[in-house]
This record gives C-alpha cells, sequence and structure tokens, in this order.
C-alpha cells in the first residue's frame, strides 16, 4: 500500500495550476481622459469614425435629452463558471449639467434598473459643461444572470442638463467609451500527470499485482 499511496501523490503533483478568468470588452474609442474638455465639434471629430452610439453627441441642452443603448457581446460568449464581481465603465461627455436633481434619467444593465447607481456616481463625482468624465458602477449579482448569457445591453437616459442661458430641462451628452468588466471563479483544469511523472505511474500500475499476489502467498 506504500507504493500505491507515492503513486497518487505524484500525479496530484503534476496537476495543472488554477487559473482564474476576467473578461473585459471595451466598445468605442477612449479618445479623451478623465475630467479632459472639449467643445462639441472636437468630440465629434474625435469620435467620428466609431461604431454608434460612440460617434456624435446625442440629443442637446434646449430640445432633447441623450438618450440610447449599446451592447456586449464579444467578452467570451456565454459564461459557465460562477461570476463573482463584475463593473461597468462610462466615459460621458458633457452628461452632468448645472440642472437640479438627478441628472440619470434611467439607467439599465441587462434589463435591471441601475439608475440610482449611475446617480450615485455622478452626483459623488460631478462633471463641468464640456468635460469628459470617467463614470464607473460596481454591477450587483442581480446582473449576473444576464451577464453570463453572453450578450449585455446598456441603456441611458440623461435628464435635467446646462443649456447656454442656463440649466434647462434637457440633456444632450455623448459617450466616448464603455467597457465592462467580468470576473469569474477559478477553472480548475484536469489533473494532468507530468511527464517525468508518467513513468513512475506506469511502474507503479504494473507492481501493485505483484505485491498483492505477494501478501496472499503461504
Amino acid at each position: 500500500m506504500k507504493r500505491m499511496a507515492m503513486v497518487v501523490a505524484l500525479v496530484a503533483a503534476g496537476t495543472a495550476p488554477v487559473q482564474a478568468v476576467i473578461l473585459s470588452e471595451t466598445l468605442g474609442d477612449v479618445d479623451f481622459t478623465d475630467g479632459q474638455t472639449v467643445g462639441s465639434g472636437t468630440f465629434t471629430s474625435a469620435n467620428g469614425g466609431d461604431p454608434s452610439p460612440f460617434n456624435t453627441v446625442i440629443g442637446g441642452d434646449v430640445t432633447a435629452d441623450f438618450s440610447t443603448s449599446w451592447s456586449f457581446s464579444a467578452y467570451g460568449g456565454p459564461i459557465a463558471a460562477t461570476i463573482t464581481s463584475a463593473s461597468l465603465q462610462i466615459g460621458l461627455w458633457d452628461g452632468d449639467g448645472a440642472g437640479a436633481g438627478d441628472q440619470v434619467a434611467s439607467f439599465f444593465v441587462g434589463g435591471v434598473d441601475l439608475t440610482s447607481l449611475l446617480n450615485t456616481a455622478l452626483n459623488t463625482k460631478g462633471g463641468a459643461s464640456g468635460s469628459e468624465d470617467w463614470y464607473s458602477v460596481t454591477l450587483p449579482s442581480s446582473v449576473f444572470a444576464a451577464l453570463a448569457t453572453g450578450t449585455t445591453t446598456v441603456s441611458l437616459t440623461l435628464q435635467n442638463g446646462l443649456g447656454v442661458l442656463g440649466p434647462t430641462s434637457f440633456n444632450g451628452a455623448g459617450v466616448d467609451f464603455s467597457t465592462l468588466t467580468i470576473s469569474t471563479d477559478p477553472i480548475v483544469t484536469t489533473p494532468i500527470p507530468t511527464p517525468s511523472v508518467l513513468p513512475l505511474l506506469a511502474f507503479g500500475l504494473l507492481t501493485v499485482p505483484a505485491w498483492r499476489r505477494q501478501r496472499r502467498a503461504p
């Protein structure tokens, strides 16, 4: 039995390493730094080659609110492993206006209402007129089921902007980029004997029957 125990220990020593998984996808290009102030023309010019809705200013401070959506679908497909955490970052240009009250009218991720979370991020950090600011939200576990499907849609509508003559009920803005990051439980790979272990393993398996016969002999 001692030889058998040795063989098992050698197999365990050849186990492949455990590896955690972090999935990430960025939509749009990061054209401006956090807190950088640029005009609407500069923003549109820099983002002109990006896919919609990351290529233009949406809405207007005196005409209509920013309202759009985008979908992540290339961060690894359906996720079988257990999701442990996730976050969403948005580079928002001119999104936090000087109008009274919360700036976010609605914010959904994977169909889950997270309006209050993004409002907290905007109210905490703020943002000057014409400034791009990066806002990050830690996604709650209620979103994990949607993330696991492999496609996650984000929808955002703003309100209470800053017009030429002062605060208005409208809020035009632009989204420069958005990044979704997902962390999962480690994936444990199948135990694999290393090449140096294989001869010892074969020797152990061949000698165990002989050892048993010797134990049974009178």
